[in-house]
């Protein structure tokens, strides 16, 4: 097998993993913990490239399948926990609590938690 090849399923326990296999928790420490690829402007989201985040996701749980990954990243967009871009591309993902510290919204995240609507 070429080492440079992803895998496309991986087995837990004699099935394929799911969604479930993977924590929210470890991947939004992965994407705390993946450095931005540069430097952040104070009101803007520190966003990171999907590829890094994977990559810090696996060392803490192991290989995880892109098409795994990419649905576990829409399932925590869906709830509200990240922001970013989950049609397969560069991915600019951050936790919505860092959207802007409360000063920008990305587009991505709309109205994050910590910003109070205005009143119409």
């Amino acid at each position: 097998m070429n080492t440079t090849e992803r895998p496309t399923i991986r087995l837990i326990g004699g099935r394929r993993m799911q969604c479930k296999d993977i924590p929210d928790e470890a991947l939004c420490d992965a994407v705390r913990l993946t450095p931005p690829p540069w430097p952040t402007a104070s009101n803007a989201a520190p966003w990171r490239m999907a590829w890094d985040v994977q990559a810090t996701l696996e060392t803490a749980i192991g290989p995880v399948p892109y098409k795994l990954f990419l649905a576990k990243v829409r399932r925590l967009f869906a709830k509200g926990l990240l922001g970013g871009c989950d049609c397969g591309c560069r991915g600019d993902y951050h936790l919505t609590e860092e959207c802007g510290r409360g000063i920008f919204v990305c587009g991505y995240c709309g109205t994050p938690p910590n910003i109070p609507e205005e009143p119409e």
